[in-house]
């Protein structure tokens, strides 16, 4: 069996060991020690990292008795052997694991929220409430409290209590193991079996910050951070409300409202300009429809944009195409590649996907569609002009 320092003294950063096993696997040492203060990974808490001596630790596991250190290099050093925990990794841990403590009770106490998930990821804390919806002013009350806690700076204890003391114990939720029952008190706040890490005191959680929170399969789930997490949080925040505060030449409180304001202005003047576009698109289209080449009753009309943007081509020639009797011979020159874009419209019946397959070799392309519009492109720039050519004559000499 591993003794767990953890459990002793949180605050354990450096200790010596003695190796008792080493398993190894899939090209990693499994490190057994005498005794550890390594955090496992359990509990929807992740592991501690670290060193043993010179060797990185990169994940700590447990099975049955026995806590396993993962290491890519094997320990030559079995006896005391010099190991440290990463302390910023861990106390960071502590924070966001005794702020979901305290958030969970917080949306219990006030609205009989409970939590049925709880997941501390690298960068943001989870917890799944059993609640339909949540206001804006409610997630404000709960913030609020939950900070009050903190700022109480109330006692955090570890309990071991006997079968009759657990009954009398307001435990948030019940326990999921039978033995070794190990119960977080927040003092006179809340109870909840856990065999995480926590401070002391819930002062050390510093902040817990709500980030946002939305439905996910018949609850909510909350995203928050606390302690230096919050802080860093606020760190771009803030630095971003300055910018943009800035930019606007307005206050920072007034920041939002003016992006809003913008934002309406943006799709406003969006609108205007799709309308005016689609106009000039008309306009274009009914320009063009007069270029066309007549060949008996047929109007063949082959152009090269340098450049045009293959959306707006498919629109005008879509245009176009509505008109009666014409064949569109498109091509465009972007970004060093060529596109082609065959149309015609319904009354012509001549096939546009197999005349593309027939001269998109001559770009060093390919493509298709179907017997009204065919698109393509290839590498070979220098031969788009040649290609239009080519299909123009193919559509006198064999169709008309």
């Amino acid at each position: 069996m591993t003794k767990k320092l953890f459990y002793e003294d949180v605050y354990v950063k450096d200790f010596t060991a003695n190796i008792t096993d080493i398993v190894e696997k899939d090209d990693k040492f499994h490190i057994i020690l005498d005794q550890t203060a390594f955090y496992p990974e359990g509990g929807g808490q992740p592991s501690d990292i670290g060193l043993i001596d010179d060797i990185k630790i990169e994940y700590v596991y447990e099975e049955g008795d026995m806590i396993y250190h993962v290491a890519k290099q094997r320990p030559t050093h079995f006896i005391a052997a010099s190991c440290s925990i990463d302390w910023r990794h861990r106390f960071d841990h502590m924070q966001q694991h005794l702020g979901q403590h305290i958030l969970s009770g917080c949306f219990e106490k006030l609205f009989q929220g409970e939590t049925i998930g709880f997941h501390l990821g690298n960068e943001f804390v989870t917890i799944d409430i059993a609640m339909d919806n949540l206001l804006d002013t409610r997630a404000e009350e709960v913030e609020f409290m939950a900070n009050q806690i903190i700022y109480n700076n109330l006692p955090v204890k570890q309990l071991y209590p006997d079968p009759e003391k657990l009954q009398q114990l307001p435990l948030r939720k019940p326990p999921k193991v039978k033995e070794n029952i190990r119960i977080i008190e927040v003092e006179q706040f809340d109870y909840s079996p856990c065999g995480g890490t926590h401070p002391h005191y819930t002062g050390e959680v510093g902040l817990i910050k709500v980030r946002k929170w939305e439905k996910m399969k018949g609850a909510l789930r909350i995203e928050f951070v606390c302690g230096n997490r919050a802080l860093k949080d606020y760190y771009w925040k803030n630095n971003g409300i300055n910018k943009i505060s800035t930019l606007l030449s307005v206050k920072d409180l007034e920041a939002a409202e003016s992006v809003e304001r913008l934002y309406k202005e943006h799709n406003l003047l969006k609108k205007e300009l799709r309308i005016s576009k689609n106009q000039l698109t008309d306009y274009e289209a009914a320009f063009l429809y007069e270029e066309g080449k007549v060949h008996k009753d047929i109007k063949i009309l082959a152009k090269v944009f340098d450049p045009k943007d293959m959306n707006e081509l498919r629109t005008l020639a879509a245009k176009i195409a509505t008109r009666p009797k014409i064949i569109l011979l498109f091509g465009s020159k972007q970004n060093g590649k060529a596109q082609i874009l065959f149309s015609r419209s319904q009354d012509v019946d001549i096939n546009m996907n197999e005349l593309l397959k027939e001269v998109s070799p001559m770009i060093n392309g390919k493509g298709g569609g179907n017997p009204q519009t065919a698109q393509g492109g290839g590498d070979d720039l220098s031969n788009l002009e040649g290609a239009l050519q080519a299909a123009e004559k193919i559509l006198i000499h064999r169709y008309l």
